[in-house]
């Protein structure tokens, strides 16, 4: 298993903050070695439980200025005043499904930060300290026109899910078809030049990966992200396969739906 190196939550002050036990590191310091502005995107409706390791392996982006934005369904009152206690960003949206609440995210913050490259990150997902400088760094002066994926790595020991890790790999490496639970990330004029997110509430990954090698192959960023098994719960040939025939059978058939969705309330 790889090293996971957590991130210390020490609060930060104007001279900087200790982030790791490998020594202390400001936030002016990564803004200019990591030069570019992130937003990320987080939908949560249903893992709020899994939220507070997420959002501490996430803490080197906020610490860089970057824009993280939480994007929920059922308007938890609680969950609202914990995220803005973090001085982040919490959304409410009407359609709270995964590619909906998503497009909902991303839209805010197009529409209200500058940023270059837009990361979507999931609640069960939890990034190794140097993410962010290991994107930015694979990218170079392109972020904005680039895409791509992390490596991720499944929180379970047995040898089946290193097959699944490899073949995950390899289908965006060869394939050009990462999916959402690898962490993708694309550049926001990329994004734009190709149709913009796709408003639908699933598959959505599949349809940006599709639109989006057209243009240019994917990035793999070789930085582990930290995922769950319960995705295979049912079972990892029946997951498998099921989730194969899924995707092949929406690129066979696929019809991206351009219909927006609304986001009802923020909170930052």
């Amino acid at each position: 298993m790889d090293n996971f190196e957590a991130i210390e939550p020490t609060p930060a002050t104007s001279q900087g903050v200790r982030i790791s036990d490998s020594g202390a590191i400001r936030g002016d310091y990564l803004r200019k070695v990591c030069d570019g502005k992130i937003g990320v995107v987080v939908p949560c409706k249903g893992d709020e439980h899994l939220l507070p390791e997420c959002l501490h392996s996430l803490k080197e982006f906020q610490l860089a200025g970057d824009s993280i934005v939480l994007v929920d369904g059922d308007g938890n009152a609680e969950l609202a005043h914990d995220i803005q206690s973090r001085g982040l960003t919490y959304l409410q949206t009407e359609d709270s499904r995964r590619g909906s609440a998503i497009g909902c995210g991303i839209a805010w913050l197009l529409q209200n930060d500058h940023v270059d490259v837009l990361l979507i990150c999931h609640a069960d997902m939890r990034l190794a300290y140097g993410t962010r400088a290991a994107m930015l760094g694979a990218v170079g002066h392109n972020a904005r026109l680039a895409w791509g994926w992390m490596g991720h790595r499944i929180d379970d020991w047995r040898w089946r899910y290193r097959l699944i890790e490899w073949g995950n790999s390899w289908r965006g490496a060869a394939l050009h078809l990462p999916y959402g639970d690898q962490l993708m990330f694309v550049g926001s004029d990329l994004l734009a030049q190709t149709g913009g997110w796709p408003m639908q509430p699933t598959m959505e990954d599949i349809e940006l990966s599709l639109r989006l090698r057209r243009v240019t192959p994917p990035v793999h960023v070789k930085t582990p992200t930290w995922i769950g098994s319960r995705h295979w719960r049912e079972g990892v040939v029946k997951t498998t396969l099921r989730n194969w025939h899924t995707a092949w059978r929406y690129a066979a058939h696929r019809r991206p739906s351009c219909k927006g969705v609304t986001c009802l309330m923020t909170k930052s």
